[in-house]
C-alpha cells in the first residue's frame, strides 16, 4: 500500500520481526526503491550528503536501522533525511525497532511520532522463519544450506530472536575457525 500511496512510514516491532527481510524483498521487486544504511563513522552532515547523493535517482526511499537508540550524529542525520523526504514529497519507509522512550534526540522524537506507524510481528510458521533466516544469512554473505536451517528450526527455540542469535554465534565461530558450515559443525557449536 505504501508503494501506491507514498507518505512517511515507520515500520516497527517490539522484537526481531523480519523488517530487514521485508525491505530486501521490496527492493528486489521494485528497483525504484532505494535502501539506505547508516555509516556511524560519518558526521551527520556527511551522512546526509551521502544519503542524498544515493537517493537522487530513486522514487521511493527506505532506511534500515539497527535496533534501539542511534548515535547522536546518526539520529541528527535521520532527522534531516525525514525533512528532505517531506520537502521533496518523497515516500520514506523507516524500518527501526526503537521504543518511543528510547528516542533521545528531541527533534527526531517529534518527527518519528508524526510518522504513520505500522507494527510488524515476528514470523510464526517454519516457512516464514526459514525465509528470514535465509535472508539474514545472505546479508552476512553466507550460502546457508537449507538442511542447516532445518537443524536450527528443529533443535532450537522457534522464535526469531533465538534463531538470529544462533546464526550470529555460528557466523562468529566460522570466522574464527575459517571453516565451512556443515550440519555436524553447527550442532557442535550450538550444543544440540
Amino acid at each position: 500500500m505504501w508503494l501506491n500511496e507514498g507518505g512517511l512510514l515507520w515500520l516497527k516491532s517490539d522484537s526481531p520481526a523480519g523488517k530487514s527481510h521485508l525491505l530486501r524483498a521490496l527492493q528486489e521487486e521494485y528497483p525504484q526503491l532505494a535502501r539506505l544504511h547508516i555509516q556511524p563513522s560519518l558526521s551527520a552532515l556527511q551522512q546526509v550528503a551521502s544519503w542524498l547523493e544515493t537517493l537522487e535517482n530513486y522514487t521511493f526511499w527506505s532506511i534500515d536501522l539497527p535496533a534501539h537508540d542511534l548515535p547522536k550524529d546518526t539520529a541528527t542525520a535521520l532527522f534531516h533525511l525525514i525533512e528532505h523526504a517531506k520537502d521533496k514529497s518523497r515516500p520514506l519507509l523507516i524500518a527501526w525497532r526503537c521504543a518511543d522512550d528510547e528516542l533521545t534526540l528531541p527533534e527526531l522524537a517529534s518527527r518519528m511520532r508524526m510518522l504513520e506507524q505500522v507494527y510488524i510481528t515476528p514470523p510464526e510458521s517454519d516457512h516464514d522463519l526459514h525465509n528470514v533466516l535465509k535472508a539474514a544469512a545472505q546479508q552476512l554473505h553466507w550460502d546457508m544450506p537449507d538442511k542447516l536451517i532445518k537443524v536450527m528450526l528443529t533443535h532450537l527455540a522457534r522464535d526469531l530472536d533465538s534463531q538470529l542469535s544462533a546464526l550470529k554465534h555460528l557466523e562468529a565461530a566460522s570466522q574464527i575457525e575459517r571453516t565451512r558450515m556443515t550440519q555436524a559443525w553447527a550442532r557442535q557449536k550450538l550444543n544440540i
